[in-house]
């Protein structure tokens, strides 16, 4: 059973990078496909719950340090919106405790 739940993990993942490849705002230096390879680490965390794993914080705190202008982070905002609505079962409460 847990088996089944990191292979629908896993394939969300892919399907979100997929997706996102080249995906990104223009004027802006983060590109979707940046912001998903930095929070894919989290999508298990979102939607099974658990401990963060350590390369979702490292992802986060990445994702931030490269968002250094307006446009930069309208671009991420946009971006994990957008990859957040294509994930199944994502809980947001659980996702949004992610910044502590």
């Amino acid at each position: 059973m847990a088996s089944s739940q990191i292979l629908k993990v896993a394939f969300i993942a892919v399907l979100i990078v997929s997706m996102l490849m080249g995906g990104g705002r223009v004027g802006a230096k983060i590109t979707c496909e940046q912001v998903t390879i930095w929070l894919t680490p989290c999508i298990g965390y979102g939607v099974m719950g658990g401990p963060v794993p350590v390369s979702c914080c490292q992802g986060i705190r990445a994702l931030n340090a490269a968002s250094n202008t307006t446009e930069d982070r309208q671009a991420q905002c946009n971006c994990v919106k957008e990859g957040a609505a294509k994930i199944p079962g994502l809980d947001y409460d659980r996702v949004n405790t992610l910044p502590g």
